[in-house]
């Protein structure tokens, strides 16, 4: 049996909410179903000083054009980048 190629990411701006103040980024996620439960991760792309507070924050909110809310965790950031890379939870909206 041949392995599906895997989805291509979901892709395009939105807002990433840290400490009740809303930057712009865009967004590229691939979602994963884990039992159930929808999740997702993938990268973000904004100002390197909004990137930077996600990533020292840990957890912020991610909502996406299509409407879709993640509360989502900032696993890695390198000083400077203006890209940050996720996981999230399950969606919560």
């Amino acid at each position: 049996m041949m392995a599906r190629p895997p989805k291509p990411p979901h892709t395009g701006e939105g807002e990433l909410t840290i400490a009740r103040q809303v930057h712009p980024v865009t967004f590229s996620l691939h979602y994963l179903d884990n039992r159930g439960q929808r999740s997702a991760k993938g990268g973000l792309t904004g100002s390197p000083e909004a990137m930077r507070e996600a990533f020292r924050r840990g957890r912020v909110h991610l909502a996406l054009d299509d409407g879709k809310t993640f509360e989502v965790a900032i696993v890695a950031h390198a000083e400077g980048s203006p890209t940050a890379y996720f996981e999230s939870a399950v969606d919560i909206r």
